[in-house]
C-alpha cells in the first residue's frame, strides 16, 4: 500500500474519445484456486520467500519427497508500485519511503527455472499505478501524460514478467487519495490509459497484461458516491480488487470500514452487469501488526474480554481465508512488512506484518498456505500463471505431481514406437545382406525402379 500525495484541481471536463478493445484474456484460475502474491518491497519480498525456506529446512528435514528449495516458496508473483509521472520503482530501483521498488529487480533475484522462453519468467507482476488524484486524471485526459503512457506500454510489452495486474489509480475510492471529486473523471483517464496500452501492445504482449479496477472496501468520502459511479465498465476491466486491513476486526473504526463494504466489492464483481469479473484481494495485511502492538488501549481491552480474539492467526487471517473461500477470490495479495521501519508508515499504525515475527502465525501460514493445507483450497504458486492455474507442460513439476496431455503423444507413444520398430527392421535388412535370404537381382532392380516412380510422383519432391 503505497499512497502518493494528491492535489485536487476544479476543472471543465474534456471531451475524450476511447474504443474499447476488450481484453479477454483474464487468466482466471479454476475454481477453488488462488494466486498468492507477495508484496510490496524488494527487502520484504526476499524476506518472505528466505524465512519461507528456512523454516522449511527447520521442519522437513527428513521430508520423503526430498529437501526443498528456495523456487518452492516464490509466490506466484511481486506486488510492486510505481507513478505514471516518473515510473520510478519498473526499471531501476527507488524509495519512496516505503522500501526500495524494483520491479525488474525482483524478477532478477528469483529466475524461473523451467520456463521454455528465455526472455520470460514464470513469476508475474501485480503493479500499483499511482495516478495523483484529480490533477493526474486531468493531465492524462489532457494528453499531457501521453509519452509516460507510451514509456508504461514499452515496459510492459518488453517486461520478463509471465503476466501483469495493473492496478490503475488504486483505491480510487479511499477520500485521502483525491479521485472523489470527480469519479467520471477518473473513469475516463482509467479509459485512455487502458485503451492507449492495448492499442499499441503486440497481440502477445497484450495477452499477458490485465487491467485491475481496485477498490479500499471502506467508506467513501460522501454518501452520495457509489462504485458504480467509479466504474469504467466491463470493456476495460478485467479483474475487480479489494483492500483488506482492518474491516475483519470487530473494533474497526467507522472510517476503516468493515466487512460488510468489503463483501459490497466482491459482491459488484460477481452481479454487477451480468459478468462476473475475477477478484482480487489486492493489498492486505492485518492493520496494527500481527500482534496489535499498534493499537490502542481501548482494543486491547475488547481482545482481554473476548478469548475468540486471542489467536493470532484467526483474528485476522483465518477470517481473510474465510472470505477468500465464500467467494471464490482468484488472488491474495499479501503485505509481509515490517511497517515501523519505513519512514512513510512509521508511527501509523500498520504494525509488525512480516509472517516471520510470530511462530504461530508462522506454522499456521506454512501448513495452511505454502503447503496447501486449508481443506477446498489451492494457493497457486510460482508458474501457475504460465497457463493460468491449470496443468503446466512440465512433466513434473516443483511439487512433485506428474502431468500428462495430448501434446505429450508424440514424446512419450509415437517417437518410441518408431524406435522400437527401427531397432527390429535395420538389424533384418544386415542379416539380410550378409547373412540371410540372398535376392535375385532382377528383385532389386524391380525395387530401385519402383522406389524411383515413387519419388517422381511425391507432391514434397524439391520442397
Amino acid at each position: 500500500m503505497l499512497h502518493f500525495l494528491p492535489i485536487r484541481i476544479s476543472h471543465n471536463l474534456p471531451a475524450i474519445m476511447s474504443n474499447a478493445n476488450t481484453n479477454s484474456h483474464a487468466c482466471r484460475p479454476p475454481p477453488n484456486t488462488t494466486y498468492l502474491v507477495i508484496g510490496q518491497d524488494l527487502f520484504s519480498i526476499n524476506e518472505y520467500v528466505n524465512s519461507q525456506y528456512n523454516y522449511s529446512l527447520h521442519h522437513l528435514p527428513n521430508s520423503t519427497d526430498g529437501v526443498p528449495s528456495v523456487s518452492s516458496f516464490v509466490p506466484s508473483a511481486f506486488m510492486v508500485y510505481t507513478d505514471l509521472a516518473t515510473l520510478d520503482g519498473l526499471w531501476e530501483p527507488t524509495d519512496y519511503g516505503s522500501g526500495v521498488e524494483f520491479a525488474d529487480g525482483i524478477l532478477n533475484q528469483f529466475p524461473s527455472h523451467h520456463h521454455r522462453d528465455v526472455n520470460h519468467t514464470s513469476t508475474g507482476l501485480q503493479i500499483g499505478l499511482w495516478l495523483n488524484g484529480t490533477q493526474g486524471c486531468f493531465s492524462v485526459c489532457e494528453g499531457e501524460m501521453d509519452d509516460q503512457i507510451s514509456l508504461l506500454t514499452s515496459y510492459l510489452e518488453y517486461s520478463r514478467a509471465s503476466k501483469i495486474f495493473l492496478r490503475i489509480g488504486y483505491e480510487f475510492d479511499n477520500p485521502a487519495f483525491g479521485y472523489s471529486d470527480d469519479p467520471a473523471l477518473f473513469i475516463l483517464a482509467f479509459r485512455k490509459i487502458v485503451t492507449d496500452i492495448r492499442d499499441n501492445l503486440s497481440d502477445g504482449a497484450a495477452k499477458r497484461v490485465m487491467f485491475v479496477w481496485h477498490s479500499w472496501g471502506a467508506p467513501m468520502a460522501n454518501k452520495g458516491l457509489s462504485l458504480k459511479r467509479f466504474y469504467p465498465g466491463n470493456d476495460f476491466v478485467d479483474w475487480i480488487g479489494v483492500s483488506i486491513f482492518q474491516q475483519v476486526f470487530p473494533w474497526s473504526p467507522s472510517w476503516g470500514g468493515t466487512m460488510e463494504d468489503v463483501e459490497n466489492v466482491l459482491d459488484f464483481a460477481m452481479r454487477h452487469d451480468k459478468v462476473r469479473l475475477p477478484t482480487m484481494i489486492a493489498e492486505s495485511t492485518p492493520f496494527g501488526g500481527i500482534e496489535l502492538k499498534q493499537t490502542s488501549k481501548d482494543v486491547n481491552k475488547f481482545i482481554g474480554k473476548n478469548e475468540y480474539e486471542h489467536d493470532d492467526w484467526e483474528r485476522w487471517y483465518g477470517k481473510v481465508i474465510d472470505v477468500i473461500n465464500k467467494y471464490d477470490v482468484s488472488m491474495w495479495c499479501y503485505i509481509n512488512c515490517d511497517w515501523e521501519s519505513e519512514s512513510m508508515w512509521h508511527n501509523v499504525g500498520f504494525g509488525e506484518t512480516r509472517l516471520s515475527s510470530n511462530d504461530h502465525v508462522m506454522s499456521q501460514w506454512f501448513e495452511q498456505v505454502s503447503r496447501n493445507g486449508v481443506a477446498g483450497r489451492t494457493f497457486l504458486l510460482d508458474g501457475s500463471l504460465e497457463n493460468c492455474g491449470t496443468a503446466p507442460d512440465n512433466f513434473i513439476d516443483d511439487h512433485g505431481y506428474v502431468w500428462f496431455n495430448t501434446s505429450h503423444y508424440t514424446l512419450l507413444i509415437l517417437f518410441p514406437l518408431l524406435v522400437a520398430s527401427g531397432a527390429f527392421f535395420i538389424p533384418l535388412f544386415f542379416l539380410d545382406e550378409k547373412n540371410g535370404r540372398r535376392c535375385r537381382p532382377s528383385d532389386r532392380e524391380e525395387r530401385r525402379s519402383l522406389l524411383a516412380d515413387l519419388d517422381e510422383k511425391s507432391p514434397s519432391k524439391g520442397v
